[in-house]
């Protein structure tokens, strides 16, 4: 056995373990960086969905408010509307003064 060509092999190994060890580790802090990137981007993101679905639960408030006040008004405009037409009917039974 040549131990001068062995020495060369576990040398020429060795460089491209090296090499190979490099370029993985270049590619590993790239990965890091793109994780980083992409976490900081997911976190904005849910803090503007936050913020969206707060803006949305005050709207949808306010028109939960809008919708019973114009309810209320409804019923209250239906209750002077009835008693408008029982003394409409009050007056007419008593214009006939049969009370039919």
């Amino acid at each position: 056995m040549d131990v001068e060509k062995t020495m060369e092999f576990i040398l020429e190994q060795q460089a491209r373990f090296e090499a190979n060890f490099a370029r993985f580790e270049v590619g590993m802090e790239e990965l890091r960086q793109s994780h980083q990137a992409t976490e900081r981007l997911v976190r904005r993101l849910a803090r503007l969905g936050a913020a969206r679905l707060r803006e949305h639960d005050k709207r949808a408030d306010m028109h939960e408010e809008r919708i019973k006040a114009m309810e209320h008004q409804r019923e209250q405009d239906r209750r002077e509307f009835q008693a408008f037409l029982q003394r409409f009917d009050d007056f007419l039974r008593g214009q006939r003064g049969d009370g039919h």
